[in-house]
This record gives structure tokens, sequence and C-alpha cells, in this order.
């Protein structure tokens, strides 16, 4: 008994550790793209490709608002870290000071989004609307 706990104590450690926790598929490509958030995002433009980990870091000592601009369509992605509440993809999200969020995306598309600086002041400070364009995989080359 005591040896089942600890190595379920183990893997919900390493499931719990990992960037986007929820693979839905194995088009994953194991990149990831940040943007900062201070007070300004950067890069304000993102190019990916399908599958890899679109990750938000919050470096400010504040929490922040990430509020997306496209419909939420669970079926579009392959993870997500803090974008779930209750099971239920959420379009808004608050990003704790020094923590992240992330998302992978499953189609190609242009997806927009917004940041408020103070997560408590909706009418307060935000970011130019940042862009992430994401596209087909390339294929790979055999060397």
């Amino acid at each position: 008994m005591r040896y089942a706990l600890t190595l379920l104590l183990v893997l919900l450690t390493v499931w719990v550790s990992t960037g986007c926790n929820t693979p839905t598929t194995s088009r994953i490509t194991g990149a990831i793209r940040y943007f900062n958030i201070r007070a300004e995002i950067a890069p304000r433009h993102l190019i990916a490709q399908i599958g890899d980990e679109i990750r938000w870091q919050n470096l400010n000592s504040h929490p922040v608002t990430l509020r997306m601009l496209e419909d939420s369509d669970p079926a579009l992605l392959a993870c997500d870290k803090g974008f779930k509440q209750f099971g239920v993809l959420q379009d808004t999200v608050t990003i704790a000071p020094l923590q992240s969020v992330s998302l992978c995306f499953l189609k190609p598309g242009t997806i927009r989004f917004n940041v408020w600086l103070d997560a408590d002041n909706p009418q307060g400070a935000m970011t130019p609307t940042g862009t992430i364009r994401v596209e087909p995989s390339s294929p790979r080359r055999n060397s």
C-alpha cells in the first residue's frame, strides 16, 4: 500500500510539473514559444507551428488578466495549462506574478489576445493586441 501511494504521488508530481499538461493528441511538437508580459508583451506578434506550446509568462510582481479574442473551441487545442476551470475552457484567465499559462493549437489560423496589466481593473491599462499566427507543421527532412 505504501509503495502504491508513493508511486501515485510521484506520478502526480510529474503530471503537474509538465508544461501543457492536458495533451489530447500526439501532434504536440515539444517546441515552446513565449510571450513575456511586463508593461508590454514581447514579442507582440508570434509565428508558431501546429502543436507548438504557446506560453504567456507574467514577469510582473502583480497578477495580470489575459483574454483570448477568438472563440475558445476545445477541439482546436492539443493542450492547455491554466485555461480550464471545473473542466470548462475559459477565454479569460488571471496569471499570478511570475507564473504562466499555455495553449497548443491543432489548426492553422490567427489568434488575437489582450493583456490587462491590473487584473482587478478591467478598465485599466491594457497592452496592444497580440497575435499568434499558427502555421501548418513543416515537413521533416531526412538527413
